[in-house]
């Protein structure tokens, strides 16, 4: 090779280092063959995720105020762990080889590998030609955790894992929590203590962004967990599989190809499969960015038939209405930092239930025991009434006291052996069928999507009562006979 080629191989390596430097895109496209064998298929979502870590990268290098954390919603098989677990690391020491950088993720295997995959971007033949100023240090290269010669660092953790003593200047926060723990309360709020730890894990908390890549799994996952927390200060991109109003920001609709996010690897017959393999549950999480379906989980909303008040004060007769009760407070807690208390009027006409009237409060035990009286007379109750609520430490306090207060007719409903899942899963035919129907009135919506979209939402105190309902008043054994029913036998009898 002659020195007139040297140097104008030289010159197209530096042309080729100052491209990657310059955009993270091109980086990707230039370090695809390192890491990944397959062919790249370069979908539109991918430029404009490594275009919005880019815009983020520059506050970190320039160690100002960040303006946003960011949370990513998107489907498996989109290449998010890629971009943003294992390239951007990579990329972001061709910026600033002093950086320091922890990721996470639900497993200890899944963060050793996605480190091990940046560090295999980093110490390849082309990354160290290009960029030459970055080495790791021989004594501090861990597959998981490593360090180079100019002060850089990557430290691996996992969720439920510790980082004790390590500080970063980026903190990446990749699948937190996977579908099956997501299913269990305990993991989930794991998963939001650990994202919480890891928030206190800034070299500077005005300049270090936290960057969650995850799909949808729960109402009070991560991403529910971070929205609810700190929306204002969080950037937001939700891309589900199929278009849909969930899409954020709104604007990347338009970027949707034939209503698909990725047409080529996230077809139609994937789309279909996933949705066979996963459930409909499982689906509408992973794929459609949607923590419950659209419709409904174990009931669905359409399932409910509905009946104007008018309509229901004609049929109703002499039915009496029943009031069950799902109780919840605290006496060392302000109201707004507990579990509301449920209740439900309803009545049983011929074979059906007809669900009066639902409402939720928070109130400690003296405004609950003021409140319980005047809700159930407002209400329809009258001496046939019962109130009815369910054994648990709280419940019996009140039952206790309203026996004791009040001339309430009160009682408690068997305590549940059975999961809400189980439990609702066992009424369900009855709602499917329409034999339980809502009288028309401003808490419908509330209490159907409550209830549709179990076990997704935060709060069930409307599903704990719906199932007392209707076992109750829907049970085969039930007999309650109307003031007409009573003066026939009566009269049949001679009486």
């Amino acid at each position: 090779m002659s020195l007139g080629q040297v140097d104008i191989l030289s010159m197209a390596r530096a042309v080729q280092a100052d491209e990657c430097r310059k955009s993270f895109f091109y980086f990707v496209k230039t370090f695809w063959a390192v890491i990944i064998p397959e062919t790249p298929v370069f979908n539109w979502h991918i430029p404009y995720l490594c275009e919005e870590l880019q815009e983020l990268s520059g506050y970190i290098v320039r160690r100002e105020k960040k303006p946003y954390d960011i949370v990513i919603n998107i489907p498996p098989g989109s290449t998010k762990s890629t971009i943003v677990t294992i390239m951007w690391h990579a990329w972001l020491w061709t910026q600033d080889a002093r950086l320091r950088i922890i990721s996470n993720s639900y497993s200890g295997d899944l963060s050793l590998e996605h480190a091990s995959k940046s560090k295999d971007i980093i110490t390849s033949d082309l990354y160290r030609t290009l960029f030459p100023e970055v080495v790791i240090r021989h004594d501090k290269s861990g597959k998981g955790s490593y360090e180079n010669i100019k002060g850089g660092a990557r430290y691996s953790t996992s969720t439920g894992g510790t980082i004790t003593g390590k500080h970063a200047h980026v903190i990446i926060n990749d699948d937190p929590v996977n579908p099956k723990q997501a299913e269990s309360p305990a993991m989930r709020l794991q998963a939001n203590d650990h994202t919480k730890t890891l928030s206190s894990r800034k070299v500077d908390k005005k300049n270090t962004p936290m960057v969650t890549i995850m799909q949808r799994l729960h109402d009070d996952d991560v991403t529910g967990y971070l929205l609810k927390k700190k929306k204002d200060k969080i950037r937001h991109i939700c891309l589900p599989a199929e278009v849909s109003d969930r899409v954020n920001p709104p604007e990347l609709k338009k970027r949707y190809i034939d209503g698909l996010l990725d047409p080529v690897r996230i077809d139609r017959e994937v789309i279909d499969e996933a949705k066979v393999d996963l459930g409909s549950r499982g689906y509408a999480g992973q794929y459609e960015q949607a923590p419950s379906v659209e419709g409904g989980n174990i009931v669905k909303a359409s399932w409910f038939g509905h009946i104007p008040m008018s309509q229901f004060l004609a049929v109703r007769g002499g039915a009496p209405i029943h009031f069950f009760l799902d109780t919840a407070y605290d006496e060392k807690k302000a109201k707004t930092d507990n579990d509301p208390s449920g209740i439900l009027a309803a009545c049983r006409i011929q074979n059906n239930l007809y669900l009066f009237h639902a409402q939720k409060v928070w109130k400690e035990f003296p405004e609950l025991m003021r409140f319980i009286p005047d809700y159930v007379r407002a209400h329809g109750y009258d001496s046939r009434s019962t109130i009815r609520i369910e054994p648990k430490a709280n419940g019996i306090t009140v039952i206790q006291a309203v026996k004791k207060y009040t001339r309430l007719n009160v009682t408690r409903t068997p305590a549940p052996t059975d999961s809400k899942e189980v439990r609702l899963h066992g009424v369900s035919p009855k709602i499917e069928c329409g034999r339980v129907i809502l009288v028309e009135g401003d808490w419908n919506e509330e209490f159907t999507d409550e209830v549709s979209q179990f076990p997704a939402k935060t709060h069930d105190e409307y599903v704990d009562i719906l199932v007392y309902a209707i076992n109750y008043l829907l049970d085969d054994s039930y007999v309650e006979l109307s003031e007409e029913d009573e003066d026939n036998i009566l009269s049949a009898l001679g009486g």
